[in-house]
């Protein structure tokens, strides 16, 4: 997740309260589900970009047996994965400059990140130069429902909705980058769900897209699968 100068939503607060370490909709289940869904074989290189305090690079590791490490911007979030894991292997750095080879790695995650990212194009454009040929992409992330932007709760937008798309926009990001989409899954039942949770531990959602907390609302949340061509 970025860092900024003053810490953000993703450093600090009730929503680091209520989701833990993966900062995100549903936590590590939708990753899960989209290790399971690629079949990646045992040991293989992967890169969770964006990966905030390294709660999925831990699981990947620990938990499924792969080469896993991390990219992320934020010196703070870094340091608190460091501080629980000494031998996580996190990276300071943006999507839109990855710091790994060419054709390097079989997979690329990127949670609730690339609506974050200024240049998405670009990002997506160093997914594809780092995978190798039939790598795959596994991204999670808000996305709009309806073609109306979504109504915010408060005057500030610091968190996913700030880059949602359409499903149409996301597909075409994704296409025009060299992928071949694999599945698309809509997951918005986990957004209602962190909004719900959010409420309930006494947060604020100012600058949560409103119509997560209900279930006519614009906002969305998705799992995209897709493969290197």
């Amino acid at each position: 997740m970025p860092g900024t100068a003053a810490p953000t939503i993703y450093e600090t607060g009730t929503l680091r309260g209520v989701t833990g370490p993966t900062i995100r909709p549903g936590g590590l289940q939708l990753t899960g589900r989209g290790v399971d869904f690629c079949r990646f074989a045992p040991g293989a290189r992967l890169a969770d970009v964006g990966c905030g305090a390294g709660a999925t690079v831990e699981y990947l590791r620990d938990q499924r047996g792969f080469e896993a490490s991390g990219v992320d911007p934020s010196p703070l979030l870094l340091q608190e994965g460091r501080l629980r894991d000494a031998s996580l292997p996190l990276l300071q750095g943006g999507a839109e400059r990855l710091p790994y080879g060419d054709q390097s790695l079989d997979g690329v995650l990127c949670e609730c990140v690339l609506s974050l990212v200024p240049e998405p194009d670009r990002a997506l454009g160093e997914f594809g130069r780092v995978l190798k040929r039939g790598g795959r992409l596994v991204l999670s992330d808000l996305y709009l429902r309806s073609l109306s932007a979504p109504a915010l709760c408060g005057p500030t937008i610091d968190g996913c909705s700030a880059g949602a798309r359409s499903r149409k926009a996301v597909e075409t990001m994704v296409g025009d980058a060299g992928f071949s989409l694999l599945i698309w899954e809509d997951h918005s039942a986990l957004l209602r769900e962190l909004a719900a949770r959010l409420v309930l531990a006494g947060g604020s959602l100012e600058g949560f897209p409103c119509g997560a907390a209900g279930s006519g609302g614009s906002p969305g949340y998705y799992l995209l699968i897709a493969r290197k061509d």
